[in-house]
């Protein structure tokens, strides 16, 4: 039996002030009477988002100007348990995309009671920061630290055991005592090695490859609404050199239906000419998990959420949901049991587990296919043999059926749009009977080379690689 989070003095510690950072934070309110957040940048306070977007300077958010939207599972989950901020979002003015507004062309949609959860948040990610930082800053019982940086946790075993971490250490040498303390801290975090220098032992970690880059340059419209294009995902190594914004600018006119964007008069670089091509790079996928396989937590009153725990290709849009289902997950944890933290530690993964594994094992296996790499089968290990083989074939059907058939069938379409949100397992686009069969037929046309027609034109590499080299 843990110490009871509700009765101690103590606060309870948040490193990190991003998404999931400022999401545990409100929640943690209910469960605590004071909750501290430290976070490593300082963000001057703002009145307006665009103001945020110009004057933050996020270190340890390398994909904070990067273009964004937010998948609905993150709406249903500011619904539930932050509605304040969904308004303060919509306030801003931030666009939300109903399922009827994305359906491809020529697919008749018939409304379904559940559409309503799946609308999309259209919005930079400085614009939802500036909105959780807004509902936290301010409000009673909630300090929020900026220009901290935290050096260790701080902890002790007893009779050989494993450690209770007790607080966190600063960087100037002063510690912070604790009731509890959460690792929001992202996919730079250095959980393992601070347990480790506590003697817990060493995380669970899985990691794997993206093979992605991203670029990225803000542009401003001129006039109207822009016109309807994207270039989709492109994953070429050849590609990789498009941070010159000259360049730039060739590659994207090598896109019909992104070159209408950049037609005269249509958009201008946001900050003129001098507008920078932003680049982020050095993406994995990786995994870690802080309760053992007995259900014992490696160190008692440690917690880690978000991308500190569950990372994936950015790609995906998986980050910020996955951080705020934890950081309701973590409350729900709390709720349940409010007298002992190994219990709410074991909770937390298991729900972890439950709702956000399937996601980052499909990102997994969606880059293994674009890097163009085959599951090793090790035929002394015959679980994993039919595990890569069913990985495989799942993918091969995803990619050859079901993905063409969303683009001319209703209800294949809502399945993967339900799953590519996070409100649908991935599991379900093979569970659900009538998903298969109806991808079936399209899957012939695809064997045939009659494949349904790409929403937007395909353009071949080497008419791209052209136009970059003239």
């Amino acid at each position: 039996m843990s110490t009871t989070p509700a009765a101690s003095p103590l606060p309870a510690v948040v490193l990190g002030g991003g998404l999931a950072g400022l999401a545990a934070a409100r929640l943690l309110r209910r469960h605590f009477p004071r909750v501290v957040v430290l976070e490593r940048d300082r963000r001057p306070e703002t009145a307006e988002p665009e103001d945020a977007f110009a004057s933050w300077e996020r270190r340890g958010v390398p994909q904070f100007r990067h273009s964004h939207a937010f998948l609905a599972r993150l709406r249903v989950v500011l619904l539930a348990h932050l509605p304040d901020v969904l308004d303060r979002l919509r306030a801003a003015g931030v666009r939300e995309f109903g399922i009827d507004e994305v359906t491809p062309p020529g697919v008749a949609l018939a409304p379904r009671a559940d559409d309503e959860d799946v609308v999309l948040l259209a919005c930079r990610r400085s614009t939802f920061e500036w909105a959780l930082r807004a509902s936290v800053a301010g409000r009673p019982g909630i300090e929020l630290g900026e220009g901290v940086m935290v050096e260790s946790l701080v902890g002790e075993a007893r009779d050989g055991g494993r450690p209770t971490v007790t607080g966190v250490r600063l960087a100037d040498g002063s510690t912070i005592p604790a009731a509890i303390v959460v690792d929001a801290t992202g996919r730079r975090s250095r959980a393992p090695g601070w347990l480790a220098a506590l003697g817990a032992p060493a995380p669970y970690e899985r990691s794997a490859e993206t093979g992605i880059f991203y670029y990225t340059r803000f542009y401003r419209l001129r006039r109207g609404r822009g016109p309807r294009g994207t270039t989709g995902l492109v994953d070429d190594h050849a590609l990789r050199g498009l941070a010159e914004p000259a360049r730039f600018e060739r590659f994207l006119r090598a896109f019909p239906a992104v070159a209408t964007w950049r037609t005269r008069g249509t958009s201008v670089p946001i900050a003129g000419e001098e507008t920078p091509v932003l680049v982020m790079g050095q993406l994995r996928n990786r995994l870690r998990r802080f309760v053992d396989r007995s259900g014992l937590p490696l160190a008692t009153g440690f917690f880690a959420i978000g991308d500190a725990a569950y990372h994936s290709n950015p790609i995906y849009g998986r980050g910020a949901p996955s951080g705020l289902v934890q950081a309701a997950l973590l409350d729900e944890a709390l709720e349940r049991h409010p007298r002992d933290l190994a219990a709410a530690a074991r909770h937390l993964d298991r729900r972890s587990e439950a709702e956000l594994r399937s996601f980052w094992e499909a990102a997994v296996a969606g880059d293994r296919r674009g890097l163009g790499e085959r599951q090793p089968f090790a035929l002394t290990n015959p679980r994993g043999w039919l595990a890569g083989v069913a990985e495989q074939a799942f993918g091969w059907f995803v990619d050859r059926a079901l993905v063409p058939a969303m683009r001319v069938d209703p209800v294949v379409f809502r399945g993967l749009l339900r799953v590519f949100n996070m409100l649908d397992p991935p599991e379900q686009l093979l569970r659900d009977p009538e998903l298969v069969l109806r991808a079936l037929p399209v899957l012939a046309r695809v064997l045939r080379g009659d494949e349904p027609a790409h929403l937007f034109p395909r353009v071949e590499r080497d008419a791209v690689l052209a136009r970059l080299g003239s």
